[in-house]
């Protein structure tokens, strides 16, 4: 604890008996408080021999400083406090008529003229301000003005303001802060409010050291919200700046400024960090495990300060909750994994085990396969193996989104790029997938002009946005999935064979449900969670079905069963009407598989016949290259005399897409007859 000494004249100044020394150390105390202890001496009470040890002296004027010389072992710690006065007593002094003659009195001329002088620099500049001489006559004067000295105003003066004992000012203040090396937050704080109270002549400094306070407060309160212990120190480990979090993780409960962290901290050994540089260590204090980083700073040029960084794993791995469900909100994460994946086929459990070795590696992927065979299942499964499991999976399906908007959602646009563009422009989905998965479904039906666009894209891993010249890097793995032949795409023009070598890095080709029947009971009891026994008659007339919806289909049968049966025991007749009443579902006819589900799904919407002829005139349409719109559509049906409602035929085209016959793209695009189609129209020629 520091010490201070107050010297004044003498235990009293002037007849009303008021403690000066009693006075400034009120003042010390009310900005310092416990952090220094106060002794007051008086000149006229010290003797030969004296000696003030304190480690600050503390005289009222110069005069004084000289007389005390003697009784000082270090000159250097005497200081003359310039005092000022508290703002309740001076309001009253603006009353005065201005021009006014005003006698100032204090206990002797040196004190008066200090008072004049301060009362002159807080502002009363509007009255002529006299100094009190005891000898002279002042009978003119009505007015007189005494820091707590009012009985040494002359009895005939008419009006007598008391303005209060002088304060220390605010620079004597921030000089006694440096010299005795107390500037902790409470200090500021107290020092803060002290000067609300007081005029102050050097209003410059105390506005300057006052924005100080309030930039050092909110400085604080920042480091403060911070979930990470911040801490700096100099080159030797002395704590210099600190927040609240660093002491919590270290459950230190006393100030630790101007200590040394690794006598504060000692398990874990901390100043083996001092050095070198660290990011991302792990050290242990008691239970908890922290990530580290600690760096060094340039502090003006010269010296050396070390940043320190701690992180609770723990809040950590909140965070991470916290991403991932942020990530799932936004359909942003996989939810699948290998486990998921349910099989006892042969073919499938190959698959799955090349697919886990692949997914380590930030290898291009290709999975084909018909529509509903799990292609986006095993995408997600192979993101969540893969070291980018904790990073956004974004899946796109090219076949669902107009052709004029593809672009923009894949690479993104700048600010105004094009009517109807956010005014602040948008990330599309590969800068929004950056360090994750995209999975790219159907690519084989993404247009001609965006695959090239594509191709140079995987190949630099940078992509500029519609209508910006800024070029951004990107990190992701691709996934790519068609449910058509690639193969035979470049055969016919409609896929680059470039593109196709560059996602063709891994293939992966998934098999239909009727080439993998053996799977189909332990699906069903994993679809209906185990809910019901299936008949053997049942299971085998399931697993004789050619099932053109693959695992999609199945899930929906299970999905059917689990609604309307009651019995424990799933016999043939508890399945869908279309599915029970078949035999023999899994022969061919004509070399073509013979669509019976199709079929009683189209006579179940809209009727069979015109449904195909919808289906055929889609279909010519594709082949002279024209758009299969409704107008187009009608029009062809019109020539063969079959008339058909414009919200009919969206009935019809709906049962198509439903059937997964069609598929229909947003906007001017029109409908496009799928594979699956094409071989549905065989058996109508």
């Amino acid at each position: 604890m520091k010490t201070i000494a107050i010297v004044s004249d003498s235990a009293y100044s002037g007849k009303d008996l008021v403690a000066v020394g009693e006075t400034i150390k009120k003042n010390i105390l009310e900005v310092f408080d416990k952090q220094v202890t106060v002794s007051n001496y008086h000149i006229d009470q010290l003797s030969e021999g004296d000696i003030i040890d304190e480690d600050l002296v503390v005289v009222m004027a110069g005069s004084r400083a000289i007389k005390v010389k003697n009784f000082v072992s270090n000159h250097d710690k005497i200081i003359v406090a310039r005092r000022t006065f508290s703002k309740h007593g001076i309001y009253q002094l603006f009353s005065i008529p201005e021009g006014t003659d005003v006698l100032v009195v204090n206990d002797n001329i040196e004190t008066v003229l200090d008072s004049i002088s301060s009362l002159y620099h807080i502002g009363v500049k509007h009255v002529n301000l006299i100094p009190f001489i005891p000898e002279k006559d002042y009978h003119h004067i009505n007015h007189a003005v005494s820091p707590s000295e009012p009985k040494l105003v002359p009895n005939y003066i008419k009006h007598v303001y008391d303005v209060g004992s002088r304060v220390i000012d605010i620079p004597t203040m921030l000089l006694i802060i440096s010299m005795l090396q107390i500037n902790d937050k409470q200090t500021q704080q107290k020092l803060y409010n002290y000067n609300q109270k007081i005029f102050s002549p050097n209003e410059g400094i105390i506005q300057n050291y006052t924005n100080l306070l309030t930039r050092t407060e909110e400085m604080d309160q920042l480091l403060d919200l911070s979930h990470d212990g911040i801490l700096l120190t100099d080159r030797n480990g002395k704590i210099l700046i600190y927040n609240k979090k660093f002491k919590n993780i270290f459950e230190i409960t006393n100030n630790p400024e101007g200590k040394y962290l690794h006598d504060i901290v000692k398990d874990p050994n901390l100043d083996k960090y001092y050095k070198n540089d660290f990011h991302n260590d792990l050290v242990t204090f008691k239970k908890k495990i922290i990530n580290l980083e600690k760096r060094d700073v340039v502090h003006f040029d010269q010296e050396i300060r070390m940043y320190f960084s701690f992180q609770e794993v723990t809040h950590i791995k909140k965070l991470e909750q916290n991403l991932s469900q942020k990530l799932r909100q936004k359909g942003q994460i996989a939810r699948y994994t290998f486990d998921d994946i349910i099989c006892t086929s042969k073919d499938i459990k190959t698959i799955k085990k090349k697919a886990e070795k692949i997914a380590s590696t930030d290898l291009t992927i290709m999975i084909t396969g018909e529509s509903g065979t799990g292609k986006e299942i095993l995408a997600q499964a192979i993101h969540n193996a893969s070291p980018r499991h904790k990073q956004p999976f974004i899946a796109i399906n090219s076949a669902a989104i107009p052709e004029n908007l593809i672009e923009s959602e894949l690479f993104g646009y700048a600010s105004g790029s094009f009517t109807g563009a956010l005014k602040s422009g948008r990330k599309g989905l590969f800068e929004q997938a950056n360090n994750g998965t995209i999975f790219l479904d159907e690519i084989g039906d993404m247009p001609k002009h965006l695959q090239s666009k594509l191709l140079r894209v995987l190949q630099e891993r940078q992509l500029t946005p519609i209508g910006s010249d800024r070029i951004i890097d990107i990190d992701v793995r691709v996934i790519a999935a068609s449910h058509r032949n690639p193969r035979e795409m470049i055969k016919d023009d409609s896929f680059r064979k470039d593109l196709f070598y560059r996602l063709n890095v891994f293939p992966l080709e998934l098999p239909p449900l009727r080439r993998r029947p053996e799977d189909i009971p332990i699906l069903l009891q994993n679809f209906t969670n185990n809910r019901f026994t299936f008949s053997g008659d049942c299971i085998n007339h399931m697993m004789n079905y050619d099932w053109p919806g693959n695992i999609r289909e199945l899930n929906n049968v299970a999905q059917y069963i689990t609604t309307i049966e009651e019995n424990e025991v799933v016999n043939i007749d508890s399945l869908p009407y279309y599915l029970s009443t078949q035999s023999g579902l899994g022969t061919w006819q004509s070399g073509n598989i013979s669509y019976q589900t199709e079929r009683m799904i189209l006579e179940q919407k809209t009727a069979l016949t015109t449904a195909v002829s919808t289906l055929k005139a889609i279909q010519l349409l594709n082949r002279i290259d024209k758009t299969a719109g409704r107008k187009h559509i009608m029009g062809i049906l019109g020539q063969k005399n079959i008339l058909v409602s414009e919200s009919r035929l969206r009935k019809i085209i709906a049962a198509l897409q439903l059937t997964e016959l069609i598929i229909t793209k947003k906007g001017r695009n029109g409908s496009y007859t799928t594979e699956k189609g094409n071989h549905f129209l065989s058996d109508f020629p």
